[in-house]
């Protein structure tokens, strides 16, 4: 059962996952963001703390896209953006304006892919997702009102459209 409304019951010191748990980790994760579905609270990803395990493994289900990410750490950030009304099942209802990056380097270091890049919402998903097992919550990246990131022309619009500054937000 997803804990909520409770940061000290999910801001747990995480241990790493043995090889031998990955898969009953995995099916747990995804069970409950189904049932979490079921019970009128969708969302798009899941980690083992929001369910008081302390492991580093959470799920990014994102309509065809799985990524499971065990273990794993971001090694590289690119084009930050500040990222509108991200949510957390573990809070429901509240939604802050936080900055992420729109782009991002993950070493994933159990399952495959190994090391592999993310962007737009998985990278942001991704982001929330393993903060969950470093002690870390998404309101702690939330960004004042009248904060803006600068822009180069060439960067991912800060709108999270996935279109360059200077085609989207930039014209």
């Amino acid at each position: 059962m997803i804990i909520k409304n409770n940061p000290e019951a999910i801001l747990l010191n995480c241990e790493e996952v043995r090889e031998s748990e990955v898969g009953e980790l995995i099916s747990l994760l995804e069970r409950e963001l189904l049932l979490s579905e079921l019970n009128g609270e969708p969302g798009i990803g899941l980690a083992a703390p929001q369910l008081g395990i302390a492991k580093k493994i959470a799920i990014v289900r994102i309509d065809n896209t799985k990524i499971n990410l065990v273990n794993c750490s971001i090694d590289k950030y690119y084009d930050p953006f500040i990222f509108k009304d991200e949510g957390c099942l573990s809070f429901p209802g509240r939604v802050e304006n936080t900055k992420r990056f729109q782009e991002i380097v993950i070493k994933n270091n159990l399952v495959y892919p190994k090391n592999f890049i993310a962007t737009g919402l998985v990278a942001v998903c991704c982001q929330h997702e393993i903060e969950h097992f470093n002690n870390k919550l998404f309101f702690d990246n939330k960004v004042k009102e009248n904060i803006k990131i600068k822009q180069k022309p060439n960067d991912l619009c800060n709108c999270g459209s996935n279109k360059k500054y200077k085609k989207c937000c930039g014209k």
